[in-house]
């Protein structure tokens, strides 16, 4: 067979900040197989740029805006190429035998990648094409995904609730900006005796390989940012955050200064900034994911005026598994399928709503029945046991009924599910803590419990994957415990937030295939965690926004619908999973949060009813989760098997078709000449 070869310009029109290239990747070996790590870098056409090529960004930092890069690649063979454009920062390892460190910024993630084909270069004498390519535009559609952590990890610091105190009560109610600046501490781990002589407080250098984004809880200024030159003012009783990505985290310090600014600003840039003092957060242990933190503010003077509390979250990226780009739906959503029915714990809540569920919830048998009766999606809560497995169950604690020393005197025990292993969680015999009436104690006592395993509680992930039909989309939510606003706390001496999450991500790439997989937590933490690590699946924020039925939690992102909508903006979520209530007593929520060009979906036992499940469709709202799946669609097919019917019946009328010598031919011609394209969208 004759391999045939030819060159391609690859061009592409594309806005970079200092220190970030334009990189390709496809599905040939010579574009790197989708690994980033493998990319070919494209060089800027007009290396030289003059003033008018430059601009300054809201930070005043130097960008490229417009510039063309390229590259000459040679492709071989008669295929159709696809690939894909990304910027990103690249840090050429320590260790030789290693790989260069590729920290993603953005990239392109329409679901059909570019697509070049081989045959439009053998019947031209061009070898160059002339158009080029708008970055993250193509074939009409536009879209550019945030990067996740590949080799690099990310620290957060967080402030909130009025974290600066002034000691002298004249200066409290004044407004501050706050400017953050990374240093690199490794200046400090070299220094030599004739280094000390010398050494000054500002001797520190920035880390130049390190951009501090910010961003503000607040409409239009939620999405991270760089920092003006005197920072961003922090708003009263509100929430910032600045972000900082490297690949030495251990090294990674931050310089904050603070600027007194007009008392009529109230965010966004700083207005006659007066400079009156800095805070210096040294490098952070990065064994520890999160923490509370108090540091002094020292004034030009050279002495403390005060205080700053902030709370930080380490991100680190999931080791073992190399993420590819050839595909991702994190913030991806087919619209054309209207609201989704969502299966809550499968058939349903089966211990605490005013009509249980007819099977136990959270087990094989009642997930797979939603299937049969219609659920798009199963929705299920995942934690770990002692011995780090995660399991499917909704509580943090269970309930068993012993017997003291009366021989009738028998009383609830109270567990966590993080001190008991799995091989004790699904032997023992649990009671569920509404079951508080003696007679039901002593039935339940001395009761065997012998169903099967599918009506069993505490089934694996692993095995949920395992036995649940793969058309039946998954839920994920991730229960991870939090302080509520009492300062109590849902469950303490859990697994550390990232080795926890971890253990759950292994599972589901491991045993995912093809499944429509959508994650969500109350814990908007663990939501960023799930965000960063993975590149694939789309992550909802759980949240009730302090309805009065339930204990708020102290976090400030879950308290109301415009807060928790900024948060999951900000942190680049597919959407927001809210409390039906919050939906039914205001519906122009509805609307504020489809502005914000978020998915929603909404849960909670207003949803038992048709005549809510009907409003909330006409609303357009996305997912609707809810119990008892069959009281309210018994006709209903599961729409991911019906869409995969029409595929398979499209396909076979194509090849009854495809007899005649014009269409075999025209087969020749492409790889894909005939083939109807899979559906590999996750929602």
């Amino acid at each position: 067979m004759i391999s045939i070869t030819f060159e391609v310009n690859f061009q592409v029109n594309a806005k970079t900040r200092q220190g970030e290239v334009v990189c390709i990747t496809g599905d040939c070996e010579q574009l790197g197989i989708w690994d980033p790590h493998k990319a070919v870098v494209l060089t800027p056409e007009s290396q030289n740029m003059d003033s008018k090529a430059l601009n300054r960004d809201a930070a005043g930092s130097k960008s490229r805006e417009g510039n063309v890069w390229s590259k000459k690649v040679q492709l071989r063979g008669q295929k159709e190429y696809n690939y894909r454009y990304f910027i990103c920062k690249i840090i050429e390892s320590d260790n030789e035998e290693s790989e260069r460190h590729v920290m993603v910024t953005c990239w392109e993630t329409s679901i059909q990648p570019r697509r070049l084909f081989a045959q439009d270069f053998f019947s031209s004498e061009k070898s160059v094409p002339s158009e080029v390519a708008t970055f993250g535009t193509y074939d009409g559609k536009s879209h550019i995904t945030d990067g996740w952590l590949t080799d690099q990890s990310e620290i957060h610091i967080q402030l909130y609730n009025n974290p600066i105190t002034m000691w002298n009560p004249r200066y409290r109610s004044d407004t501050y900006s706050i400017k953050c600046t990374a240093l690199d501490h490794r200046y400090t781990m070299e220094m030599d005796d004739m280094m000390e002589e010398d050494y000054q407080n500002d001797t520190i250098p920035n880390s130049s390989s390190t951009t501090v984004l910010v961003s503000v809880l607040e409409d239009g200024k939620a999405k991270p940012f760089i920092q003006d030159q005197f920072g961003t003012i922090c708003p009263k009783n509100g929430f910032m955050s600045f972000q900082a990505q490297t690949i030495h985290p251990e090294y990674l310090g931050f310089d904050l200064s603070f600027f007194v600014v007009d008392a009529a600003a109230t965010s966004g840039a700083a207005k006659n900034p007066k400079l009156i003092g800095s805070a210096c957060i040294l490098p952070l242990d990065h064994k520890v994911s999160c923490d509370k933190k108090k540091i002094p503010i020292i004034g030009l003077k050279n002495k403390p005026i005060g205080q700053l509390e902030y709370d930080f979250l380490f991100v680190k990226p999931l080791v073992g598994f190399n993420f590819d780009m050839s595909v991702s739906y994190q913030q991806y959503w087919k619209t054309t399928r209207g609201s989704l029915d969502v299966g809550h714990r499968g058939m349903g809540n089966s211990y605490t709503t005013k009509k249980l569920a007819s099977l136990r919830e959270n087990t094989l048998c009642s997930l797979n029945t939603a299937g049969k009766h219609g659920a798009d999606y199963v929705e299920f809560d995942v934690q770990l046991s002692k011995d780090q497995i995660p399991v499917i169950y909704h509580d943090f604690e269970v309930c068993i009924t012993y017997r003291k020393k009366k021989k009738d005197d028998l009383q609830l025990l109270t567990l966590p599910i993080h001190e008991l292993k799995l091989s004790e969680l699904q032997s023992m015999k649990l009671t569920h803590p509404s079951s508080q009436v003696s007679e039901q104690l002593h039935e339940i006592m001395h009761s065997d419990d012998l169903d099967p395993e599918e009506l069993q509680p505490f089934p694996t992930l692993q095995r949920i994957f395992e036995a649940v039909d793969e058309h039946i989309g998954f839920n994920v939510e991730v229960k991870y415990p939090q302080l509520n606003i009492k300062g109590e706390h849902e469950m303490p001496n859990v697994l550390e937030i990232n080795q926890y999450i971890d253990k759950i991500l292994k599972v589901v790439f491991q045993y995912a295939g093809a499944r429509r997989i959508i994650f969500s937590s109350f814990h908007a933490d663990a939501c960023i965690l799930l965000r960063k690590k993975q590149n694939k699946y789309p992550v909802l924020f759980l949240t009730n926004c302090d309805h009065p039925r339930y204990d708020p939690y102290l976090d400030l992102r879950a308290r109301t619908v415009e807060m928790s909508t900024n948060f999951v903006v900000s942190m680049g979520l597919l959407g927001i999973d809210i409390f039906a209530d919050i939906l039914l007593k205001d519906m122009s929520n509805i609307k504020k949060i489809k502005d914000a060009g978020l998915v929603l979906f909404c849960w909670g036992e207003e949803n038992n009813d048709s005549n809510v499940i009907n409003t909330l469709r006409q609303h357009k709202v996305d997912g609707i989760i809810y119990d008892r799946i069959n009281d309210f669609s018994s006709k209903k097919e599961n729409i991911f098997m019906l869409e995969k019917k029409g595929k398979l019946e499209k396909l076979q009328k194509l090849q009854t078709a495809s007899t005649s010598p014009e269409t075999c031919d025209a087969m020749t011609m492409t790889d894909s000449g005939t083939s109807i394209e899979t559906d590999t969208e996750s929602s």
